[in-house]
């Protein structure tokens, strides 16, 4: 069935469209920069395209494209918050289109505003648009290479060809997908062994197939020996998984970490499932091979297949399962839950007004009650450096040791709040004792700050500038703090 009047259609999703633009845009610049953020901006920050791959990117596991992008944003429009998070609020927004267009080709224009307002509301998706980060644009073209996934299919599925713009509107989709997340890459792959999997028997349709995944593979060359020389290198923060990774990727998926929405979601999916179960009563091998390839099960596959080879990845070898690796699954886990309310609940007014129902849920819940644009939710970097700032004129003689992943992190915002000082010493763990011994004894400094972020220093560490040192004022801060001494007398 379809949602009666074109114009009601457009109405509804300008408005979806408005208030997921409102939620990712307002108070774009209110948090802090947090440590990954500040990562990409580092990266990013070069003199040229080649010094972002060579020397920002290439030492870290991650392909290049978004820091390539944040390299042009500086450039062309700046280096503030707002500036660097810009184009993911930007995805965040196509990508509500982009769903719309996907559940629409898929299934019908009902299941397209349902998906769009899941997704417009969605706090993985708003949160991942305000982080300068590349998943927000992961998550924007995994739709559109899905979207132009199916349509190949189908186009193959007539006449064993693909048309030349659909083949090369998935073969770009595809190329940037790989090159924005070594997860973007495992969905890469999976959409064309699947595709492959589908036209096995056809040769002039596998012929296709072969061609653009040729073209695809050919593109990531330049960055398949990096992938090569990473691929053993995990996350040693991650824990390995167990069973409850599962009950915690369910969760992710559908917005509520307290479990009775995804309890919920999945009574959904136990009545849809049922429904279709009885309908289909009685029907042969022929039936159930033509739902393997329909598009609900394409769907469960998409959700299933990454979490199932990452989960098998990390329990073999170096742990790689976490959540916002595993955001490519949320288009899958929306599609679906759409279409289980579809099916689940008969009428259509029902249906809508339950998608309005749950749509103000999910905006009541992190948005409204759990204080998202009104409390500190990344890591204070911004608000230390103030601390420093704030007192320069008045401590005059002053020295800073930060303990953070890069000195570039407290440095980018000593230079935006106006300190005076950028960090002298990165240290804070008790191997970094003697090093701190030696600087305090060569610069001697009337004061010192002492800076963390995102990293905590060692007990041992805060003990030994306690004992060489006059303890004045401790800055407490989210995920960060700023340590004030002065020279013993």
């Amino acid at each position: 069935m379809v949602v009666r009047g074109g114009a009601m259609v457009a109405a509804v999703l300008g408005g979806i469209i408005l208030v997921g633009a409102l939620l990712r845009f307002y108070g774009l610049g209110a948090q802090s920069l947090w440590s990954d953020e500040l990562a990409s901006w580092r990266q990013s920050h070069q003199a040229s395209i080649a010094d972002v791959i060579e020397v920002g990117v290439r030492p870290t596991p991650y392909p290049p494209a978004f820091q390539i992008l944040l390299f042009f944003v500086e450039k062309h429009v700046g280096e503030s918050e707002i500036a660097l998070r810009v184009p993911s609020a930007i995805a965040g927004v196509f990508a509500i289109v982009a769903m719309f267009f996907l559940a629409k080709q898929l299934y019908s224009e009902r299941e397209g505003l349902i998906a769009a307002g899941l997704l417009a509301f969605s706090y993985q998706s708003v949160y991942y648009s305000q982080e300068a980060r590349a998943y927000s644009l992961l998550l924007l073209f995994s739709i559109l290479s899905a979207h132009f996934w199916f349509r190949a299919r189908e186009q193959l599925e007539v006449d064993d060809r693909m048309a030349a713009s659909t083949a090369a509107a998935y073969a770009m989709c595809a190329i940037v997908t790989q090159y924005l997340h070594h997860f973007g890459l495992l969905l890469v792959a999976i959409q064309l062994g699947a595709l492959a999997l589908l036209f096995v028997r056809r040769p002039r349709a596998l012929g296709w197939v072969l061609a653009v995944a040729a073209v695809v593979v050919a593109a990531y060359l330049p960055w398949l020996g990096y992938l090569i020389e990473d691929f053993g290198e995990g996350h040693d923060y991650l824990p390995r998984p167990g069973l409850h990774s599962v009950s915690e990727f369910w969760r992710f998926l559908y917005f509520d970490t307290s479990g009775y929405f995804a309890w919920f979601v999945a009574l959904l999916f136990a009545i849809a499932i049922g429904r279709t179960l009885a309908d289909r009563r009685g029907s042969g091998r022929g039936d159930l091979v033509a739902w393997l390839r329909s598009p609900t099960a394409l769907l469960i596959a998409w959700l299933v297949v990454p979490f199932a080879l990452a989960y098998l990845r990390s329990l073999s070898s170096s742990p790689i399962l976490n959540n916002r690796n595993l955001l490519i699954s949320l288009p899958p886990a929306i599609l679906l839950l759409a279409r289980a309310m579809t099916c689940a609940l008969g009428n259509v007014r029902l249906q809508l007004l339950t998608a309005a129902a749950i749509a103000a849920i999910l905006i009541y819940g992190p948005f409204v009650k759990g204080g998202y644009y009104r409390y500190p939710r990344k890591e204070q970097f911004r608000e230390a450096a103030a601390a420093v700032a704030a007192r320069d004129d008045a401590l005059g003689d002053v020295r800073v040791v930060a303990y953070a992943w890069a000195a570039e992190s407290f440095d980018y915002y000593l230079e935006r709040t106006g300190a005076a000082r950028r960090v002298d010493l990165l240290a804070g763990s008790e191997q970094d004792i003697s090093r701190t011994r030696a600087f305090l004894a060569a610069e001697d400094p009337a004061h010192l700050w002492f800076l963390a972020g995102h990293r905590r220093p060692d007990r041992a560490y805060i003990q030994f500038l306690d004992r060489e040192l006059e303890f004045v004022e401790h800055v407490p801060l989210h995920g960060a703090f700023a340590r004030l001494y002065r020279r013993r007398e």
